[in-house]
């Protein structure tokens, strides 16, 4: 392979990893707020932003949107530098693992429920299925 054709595979990759990241904000802003209610209910506190960011950090109540969370840093990370296609390869693997045909249990057993019986968090899913199909090629 020669360097122009490297640069043109690296700009779809990049172009790729960028609409995922950027359609998967809202899915993590939906469950993060469906999260808080959850806890909300159970526990009886209303949560303040800042004691949320606190939760999200040290709580394991939110410790199953920590894939999702770390997703992101790792593929805005990625997106801004030079990577092997064997990243690439592995971000798709992690995509899979919580939205694909290998999925996670545990996170599933969080994520599922939610995608059921919350509209904004289901929302958010169907628009991030276009880009998890391009992520994919």
């Amino acid at each position: 392979m020669d360097k122009k054709d490297f640069y043109a595979r690296d700009r779809r990759a990049c172009a790729s990893l960028r609409d995922f990241s950027k359609n998967l904000l809202p899915l993590h802003r939906a469950l993060i707020n469906a999260a808080r209610d959850d806890y909300n209910f159970g526990f009886g506190e209303e949560v303040t932003p800042n004691r949320l960011l606190q939760l999200i950090r040290e709580d394991p109540f939110f410790a199953w949107l920590q894939p999702i969370t770390s997703l992101i840093v790792d593929i805005d990370e990625m997106a801004r530098v030079d990577f092997e296609p064997a990243d690439y390869a592995a971000i798709v693997a992690r995509v899979d693992r919580l939205f694909g045909a290998t999925v996670d249990g545990a996170f599933a057993e969080k994520y599922v429920p939610l995608l059921q019986r919350d509209v904004e968090v289901a929302i958010a899913h169907a628009a991030l299925r276009p880009s998890i199909a391009k992520l994919r090629g």
